[in-house]
């Protein structure tokens, strides 16, 4: 399959999800009209190929915001652009209206990440503002109210600094102030200004929960045996602030090309083959998670394993093969359940014999919908081309591209469309899909028999 499967037969797919992003107010995302139709478009091009189709309703939990205002009250009023936290808490009716606090600079990345930053500065009932330290946001936020902020603005510092990223609050019981990003220019600029003279800020930040239903889509080989069942998958899904045609239209695009040359022989296939399009992975993995969890024992049994794609055509990209064994991760990384140094492997001989550069990548340093197949001891692998790191010069030597730039520029950003993509990288990358996949739709004899009965405490 990866000698007759392109780029280019993903190419098509992806100038249907980019129009439908651009019909639909440049988002893809879970809950919306471009969701909807993106999942549409898949079923009936699936379909059409004569696969077995059928959708899962995946019930979800969402934060909608209601207000996200920044503005500039002194020294000169001016509008700021922030971005509310999802499930942190909201600011007062009709805002709150307090000076800004930098913490003092300290080493790295740990400003704010302890009291001592703080010290001798103004912290009570003000708004603390500070770049995202290694520590987390979580922790920052805690110091920040702990000596009595009323509210923190939090960027993060990157090569591209007018971007700026929505962040979620992934435990909210332990945010206790209301939490907002802005980009890295605005900041540095709020930081100057106020290392001059006081600055003071009214922020509107609110927003509330809602409950929806999103769409889990599955394509399978009409035969193969079922028993040890191969699963191949991609998030359908954008985040609200970008149409998602890297993040991760690319993937989603290259597993329909895949299903559409698979189509013919899908009656001669050893093991069945489910392709999978994912809703609300950007709402963390709700709808992956939602469909591992719902298995029975003995169909989650049967899966012989699961493969993953995310962001397969970066602009600045690096070709990262997920690290099964933990083998080239830092010490005490744990590997993934067996069998997936298999699935890595596997990987690895393909580029190797087309002559293909790679980096292993661990298989926790980017949350996807590998993970719940992970946690239920399920064989993983699968292809990242990076998210907000940033490429070194030895990448740059092997993979091309710009040193010190993000490998993505584009990143849950407006400009994520189709003209964001590489088309070497998807020419390179979807025949590789391709290829782990008709692999083992006729061969997993090399992975352990049972799929999630091997799995690791």
């Amino acid at each position: 399959m990866a000698g007759s499967t392109r780029g280019g037969d993903a190419w098509r797919h992806l100038r249907v999800l980019d129009q439908i992003a651009a019909r639909n107010g440049g988002v893809r995302a879970t809950g919306t009209p471009g969701f909807e139709a993106s999942a549409r478009y898949a079923a009936q091009v699936l379909t059409a190929a004569g696969y077995r189709v059928h959708q899962q309703q995946v019930p979800y939990t969402d934060y909608r915001v209601d207000a996200e205002s920044a503005t500039v009250t002194a020294p000169a009023a001016r509008q700021v652009r922030a971005l509310v936290m999802r499930w942190s808490p909201v600011t007062p009716p009709g805002g709150l209206d307090a000076h800004l606090v930098v913490p003092r600079a300290t080493t790295g990345d740990t400003a704010g990440c302890s009291a001592a930053d703080y010290d001798g500065l103004p912290v009570a009932g003000s708004i603390v503002l500070v770049q995202r330290g290694s520590c987390g946001y979580t922790a920052q936020q805690r110091v920040a109210a702990g000596l009595g902020a009323r509210a923190m603005l939090i960027y993060l510092s990157t090569p591209s600094p007018n971007n700026i990223y929505r962040l979620h609050a992934f435990n909210p019981q332990a945010f206790t102030i209301p939490v907002a990003s802005v980009t890295q220019a605005q900041a540095e600029q709020l930081a100057q200004e106020a290392a001059q003279h006081q600055v003071r800020l009214r922020l509107d930040l609110r927003g509330h929960e809602v409950a929806g239903v999103t769409t889990n889509l599955f394509a399978e080989t009409r035969g193969g045996s079922d028993d040890r069942t191969v699963m191949a998958g991609a998030h359908l899904d954008s985040v609200t602030e970008a149409p998602g045609i890297n993040d991760n239209a690319a993937a989603a695009a290259a597993l329909m090309a895949t299903a559409l040359r698979l189509a013919p022989h899908q009656d001669k296939v050893r093991h069945k083959v489910r392709f999978a399009l994912w809703g609300a992975e950007e709402l963390i993995d709700i709808g992956s998670n939602y469909y591992v969890r719902n298995l029975p024992p003995a169909e989650r049994a049967k899966i012989a394993l699961y493969l993953n794609f995310e962001l397969i055509a970066a602009p600045n990209g690096v070709r990262f093969v997920l690290d099964g064994d933990a083998s080239e991760q830092p010490p005490g990384t744990p590997p993934g359940p067996a069998g997936s140094q298999v699935v890595e492997k596997v990987f690895k001989d393909y580029f190797d014999r087309a002559g293909l550069p790679y980096e292993s990548h661990d298989l926790r340093a980017v949350g996807s919908d590998h993970e719940p197949f992970m946690a239920a001891g399920i064989p993983v692998g699968g292809l990242n081309g990076g998210v907000l790191g940033v490429k070194t010069a030895a990448q740059a030597a092997r993979f091309g591209g710009t040193a010190g730039q993000l490998y993505d520029p584009c990143y849950h950003q407006p400009c994520d469309t189709i003209s964001n993509l590489d088309r070497r990288a998807l020419d390179e990358n979807v025949p590789a899909i391709a290829w782990a996949v008709g692999r083992f739709a006729l061969d997993v004899s090399d992975l352990p028999a049972g799929g999630a009965q091997e799995q690791r405490p």
